[in-house]
């Protein structure tokens, strides 16, 4: 229980992240004392991994990871009462969880104008189904594991451009060098508050998890240290991430367009390459690249994007320069998946 409460606390990565660490930790809370479980263990437990949950958030908002644990949380208390079989239990709980899910859009706004249900919520459902396979002994193959059948992904017509009021998420972990206080705790969510929004402050023994929307990640950093030493730091800037979804849509519908166009026969032979930046981009395609995946240092590319970039390619043998090491594995694992054209990855790492 320690080391689930622990370890996804400090791995933790965006609110959702966050407060996911906290059902985890109420519930490994709840069972802690039991050597067997029982269905009043389990929906005790879910109740406790709510209550947690919900504690650590500042202003908990409806339509999140939230509202899909706490559902699932009630459907648990009411079936407690009228089963004693796990399987049955476990199922119904889950098929619950995914009604609400699929409902996220309706309370959410944002969620609505992007045409998606809520992606912390829809994490959550994967980790109990995960728990539903390992209570029902399956053995899981890692090799292929293809997204979740549960998520629903609806273009929008006309993405609405929505104003991001603060713009930095920004998060770290403060390794606390003296006590932090239940008044501390109270006295620095309401600092936090004052500068910005979607907080998540949560303390566990000797580090705090800080987790804050805000125009001045300075002012955070900077309260912050009075605590402690600071770790695993990420301030992203969101206004900038939401541009480039944008673009990224507009650049997929064009592809998508020129898909339709092209029924012209197959060439013999095409390139992939992994770029980095504007300049590096032209000299690719100068030397006669067909596709540039945009990649980096912090950010590499996946299978699927590998597997989009095939799909563009209208070639019988399409070569992937993947030009960093740590893209390698991402081209072979896309060589592997492709069966309808030949593909050859260079293990190129720069």
């Amino acid at each position: 229980g320690k080391c689930i409460s622990s370890g996804s606390l400090r791995g933790a990565r965006g609110n959702s992240g966050v407060i996911l660490s906290q059902l985890l930790r109420g519930f490994t809370k709840g069972i802690r004392d039991h050597e067997e479980l029982d269905v009043i263990d389990l929906a005790g437990a879910m109740q406790k991994a709510v209550e947690t949950a919900y504690k650590a958030v500042m202003k908990p908002k409806e339509g999140t990871i939230l509202t899909v644990a706490k559902g699932a949380s009630q459907k648990a208390a009411e079936l407690a009462e009228t089963t004693e079989d796990l399987d049955t239990f476990i199922s119904e709980v889950i098929n619950y969880a995914q009604e609400v899910l699929e409902k996220t859009p309706e309370m959410l706004p944002v969620l609505k104008e992007a045409g998606v249900v809520d992606s912390g919520g829809q994490g959550l459902l994967e980790v109990m189904r995960g728990a539903y396979d390992a209570f029902q002994g399956k053995e899981i193959d890692y090799s292929a594991i293809e997204a979740s059948a549960g998520t629903k992904m609806v273009k929008p017509s006309e993405q609405a451009e929505t104003e991001i009021k603060f713009g930095y998420c920004t998060e770290f972990i403060i390794m606390l060098e003296k006590e932090f206080t239940a008044k501390d705790e109270t006295e620095f969510k309401a600092y936090l508050e004052s500068i910005g929004d979607s907080i998540v402050c949560v303390a566990d023994d000797d580090i705090v998890k800080i987790h804050v929307h805000t125009n001045d990640p300075g002012l955070a950093i900077q309260k912050a240290l009075t605590y402690g030493q600071l770790s695993r730091m990420k301030i992203d800037n969101m206004r900038e991430e939401h541009q480039e979804r944008l673009i990224k849509d507009a650049e997929k519908l064009a592809a998508q367009q020129a898909e339709a166009k092209k029924a012209e026969p197959r060439k013999e032979v095409g390139f992939i390459a992994v770029s980095i930046g504007e300049g590096m981009n032209e000299i690719f395609r100068e030397l006669g690249a067909d596709y540039i995946i945009e990649g980096g240092q912090t950010m590499n590319p996946s299978t699927e994007d590998m597997l989009n970039a095939i799909d563009q390619v209208n070639a019988e043998h399409i070569f992937i320069l993947p030009n960093n090491k740590n893209i390698i594995l991402a081209a072979n694992q896309a060589q592997t998946l492709t069966e309808d054209k030949d593909i050859i990855v260079v293990p190129s790492k720069t």
